[in-house]
C-alpha cells in the first residue's frame, strides 16, 4: 500500500510500534514513557528525511529503523522459534504460544538468554547457532522432567 505524508504521522509510528511490542511480547508495550519516546524520534527522522527531499519509502524505513532499534526479534520469538522449528514433533502446535509463555517464565531459560545477551542485534552474531541448540537442549530436558517424549 502507498503511503503519503498525512498517513506517516505520529499516530502511524505509535500503532506500529505498539503492535509490535504486543506481537511479540516485548515488556516495553506496557511502557508508555518509551513509545512516545521511539515515536517521537521515529516521526521526527522521517520528517527530516522528507525535508531533506528523500521519497516516501526512504524516509519510512529510516524512520522504521529507529522506532525498532534494539527490538527486532523478543525472547518470546526466539523461544517460539525453538519450539516450532525443533519440537514440533513433541508438542502439537496448538500448545506452541502457552508453551512459550510457560518457558519464559523459568529463570534457567532466562540465564541463558542473559548469558548470550540477547537483543535486537543478536541474530546477526556467531553465538546465535549456540545459543539456540543450548536453548533446544534445555528445553527438551525441561520437556523429558515433564513426561512429554
Amino acid at each position: 500500500m502507498k503511503q503519503n505524508n498525512e498517513q506517516m504521522g505520529p499516530d502511524y509510528f505509535r500503532l506500529y510500534l505498539i503492535g509490535h511490542l504486543r506481537d511479540h511480547w516485548f515488556p516495553q508495550y506496557t511502557d508508555k514513557r518509551f513509545i512516545e519516546e521511539r515515536t517521537e524520534a521515529a516521526y521526527d527522522k522521517f520528517t527530516e528525511m522528507r525535508k531533506d527531499g528523500h521519497d516516501v519509502p526512504i524516509a519510512q524505513e529510516m524512520a522504521m529503523r529507529i522506532l525498532l532499534e534494539g527490538i527486532y526479534v523478543s525472547r518470546y520469538d526466539i523461544i517460539y522459534n525453538v519450539v516450532e522449528e525443533n519440537l514440533w514433533t513433541r508438542l502439537p502446535d496448538y500448545l506452541w504460544h502457552k508453551c512459550t509463555l510457560h518457558f519464559l517464565t523459568l529463570p534457567e531459560i532466562h540465564a541463558v538468554l542473559d548469558r548470550y545477551q540477547v537483543n535486537g542485534d543478536f541474530l546477526s552474531r556467531e553465538t546465535h547457532w549456540p545459543m539456540l541448540l543450548e536453548l533446544l537442549g534445555l528445553i527438551s530436558e525441561i520437556l523429558d522432567g515433564y513426561g512429554l517424549q
